[in-house]
């Protein structure tokens, strides 16, 4: 029999233990070597540039990364609580290490769950740079600033398909986009920088409608997406992308910037085991009720070990999780109840939207959001963030 974990108690006990100063865990792990290693096409763009030691060397990247480091202890007690979830044996021993990986990703598990030996970074898109207008960070306007952190896989990075006549969206307001490469900020136009993909963002499309609804006077967007990961790539202990998330608060900080709102748009891929019974190599699988249970209870503690990194790195803005497994098949209620089980209002974490509700018709390639597409799954997030506002939640 398995048990449900007690999300209020798991993070409760994360959330005390955060004064810890000295980590037993191994947080964002020495970068020593790169073996890139991966079959599936849609992340071997992200294999452009594979990089050994850390993704900066600004001194407030290094000193947020000790930070994390020296507060290691709270990834220890997430483990200990997910690996005692449940009294299966069999779910117990695919918790452990990388059998997950192996039982669900095919070929591609070393890549995925590898950590410090598969990390592979793309440049930024210095064709959009070139064409973008810089703006002095210090120049934006901080009253009614809304700043925008917006990370997780290619359905909130730039991958929005543009109208019937080819053209993208591009803002009629007037707002920004923090380049977390150049550590700069530009007028916002998609494709948004900082993030994958050439298409359009629908943050981009948010900002708008969070200035037209009067929700804010001007807004940051820092993208920090990649197109094609899975989540655990992204957890503060041995995920290969964490680090993109504190560099980017780390940039942020330089200029005086603070994230107001987390959005955390990422499922798919964790979904495509499930949905299709395969892996991305085309291993079939013959999913297992403790290979669902586990998945379920990994997923939860990988966003749990983000959710924990980020606090850790004292981001206090509010982060939206939104539901999201839906890409060319069906959506699959696995991920789907992992992802219902993480907000706690509470704590500062929230729903996003549903965005498996945006059906395979507005997706123009039965995974990312057609031009009209876009602007629903903008809609959407701007209503969860007008919800939040509107309940009493300090507005910025």
């Amino acid at each position: 029999m398995t048990r449900r974990i007690s999300i209020a108690a798991c993070v409760g006990a994360w959330l005390a233990l955060l004064g810890v100063t000295a980590g037993a865990a191994e947080v964002l792990p020495a970068r020593d070597v790169c073996l890139p290693t991966t079959s599936a096409k849609s992340r071997d763009g992200n294999c452009v540039s594979c990089m050994v030691g850390a993704i900066s060397t600004r001194p407030h990247f290094l000193a947020l990364v000790e930070q994390v480091r020296t507060r290691g202890a709270v990834f220890d007690d997430i483990d200990r609580r997910i690996d005692g979830a449940s009294g299966d044996l069999a779910v117990q021993g695919l918790l452990k290490g990388r059998n997950l990986a192996h039982a669900l990703y095919g070929s591609d598990a070393d890549f995925i769950a590898g950590g410090s030996v598969s990390r592979c970074l793309l440049p930024d898109n210095e064709q959009a740079r070139a064409k973008a207008t810089p703006v002095p960070c210090d120049a934006i306007p901080r009253d009614g600033l809304v700043v925008l952190l917006t990370a997780g896989q290619s359905n909130i990075a730039n991958t929005g398909a543009p109208d019937r006549s080819g053209t993208l969206y591009q803002p009629h307001r007037r707002f920004y986009n923090f380049d977390r490469f150049d550590g700069r900020c530009y007028v916002a136009r998609n494709p948004l920088l900082g993030t994958t993909g050439d298409g359009e963002n629908v943050a981009t499309r948010l900002a708008d409608e969070l200035i037209d609804r009067g929700l804010a006077k001007t807004v940051v967007i820092a993208p920090v997406a990649i197109g094609g990961t899975y989540l655990e790539e992204w957890r503060a202990r041995g995920g290969k992308y964490f680090e993109v998330l504190l560099a980017t608060l780390a940039g942020l900080r330089d200029v005086g910037l603070e994230p107001s709102a987390v959005l955390w748009h990422q499922g798919e891929h964790n979904a495509f085991a499930f949905s299709t019974h395969g892996a991305e190599d085309g291993t079939r699988l013959q999913v297992t009720a403790q290979m669902m249970e586990a998945g379920r209870l990994s997923y939860l503690r990988n966003y749990l070990e983000i959710v924990a990194g980020l606090r850790a790195a004292d981001v206090t803005a509010p982060i939206f999780v939104a539901t999201a497994t839906l890409c060319g098949s069906i959506a699959d209620e696995i991920i789907r109840s992992a992802q219902a089980a993480v907000p706690n209002p509470a704590l500062g974490v929230h729903p996003g939207p549903d965005t498996d509700q945006i059906g395979l018709k507005l997706r123009h390639d039965g995974c990312h959001m057609s031009h009209a597409g876009t602007e629903m799954h903008a809609r959407m997030w701007a209503d969860r963030l007008a919800d939040y506002w509107t309940s009493g939640a300090r507005r910025p």
